[in-house]
């Protein structure tokens, strides 16, 4: 399955008149799902619009593995240094503080020390969101190997390790530009 051809939810909104008001001061929708059959799908009692998928939003999280406590906030604060200046510079990337669905905030308001945070092992350790843009035709695993390989290739702070989470949001920019058509839908 193309990973374009994935299902963004601008759906369920049962009550035409609610749906101008839901789609007002929206600039991206994200959004998760579970695999439904094609079927089931049509059947289901809403009305939908597929769109394509305009990026995929994963956390990406890097934590430092030195014993040092001193090392334990330094490492993770230069990578998240390093890793804001390669989105900066990297076309098909950007963060967003903290992880996908939490209050994510554009990544030039957020601090290293907004996001570190220890853990019961005392590991110093930060989590922001990795927007990464999709392409024509390219499948999900495409994505991810684009998005494992962005956070794999910079020069790591000392004991520093980096993953990526296991749960991937897909979402859509400009979401007005889908309204009229929704909107038609729903009338119809």
């Amino acid at each position: 399955m193309r990973f374009k051809s994935l299902l963004i939810a601008l759906s369920l909104i049962l009550a035409a008149p609610a749906a101008p008001v839901l789609a007002q001061g929206m600039e991206r929708a994200g959004v998760t799902s579970n695999r439904i059959v094609d079927g089931v799908r049509r059947s289901a009692p809403a009305v939908y619009r597929q769109v394509p998928a305009d990026f995929v939003m994963v956390a990406v999280t890097y934590q430092s593995g030195t014993r040092d406590a001193a090392e334990r906030s330094r490492e993770p604060a230069a990578m998240f240094g390093r890793l804001k200046t390669k989105a900066a510079k990297t076309d098909g990337f950007s963060l967003g503080g903290r992880a996908p669905g939490q209050s994510t905030a554009d990544i030039e308001t957020v601090l290293s020390t907004d996001v570190y945070t220890t853990d019961y092992s005392n590991s110093g350790r930060f989590t922001l969101t990795l927007n990464t843009d999709t392409r024509p035709e390219e499948s999900f695993e495409t994505l991810m190997a684009r998005a494992t390989a962005f956070i794999t290739t910079m020069d790591m702070a000392g004991r520093s390790q980096a993953c990526l989470g296991d749960e991937q949001f897909i979402g859509a920019r400009d979401v007005a530009k889908h309204r009229a058509d929704l909107v038609a839908d729903i009338a119809a």
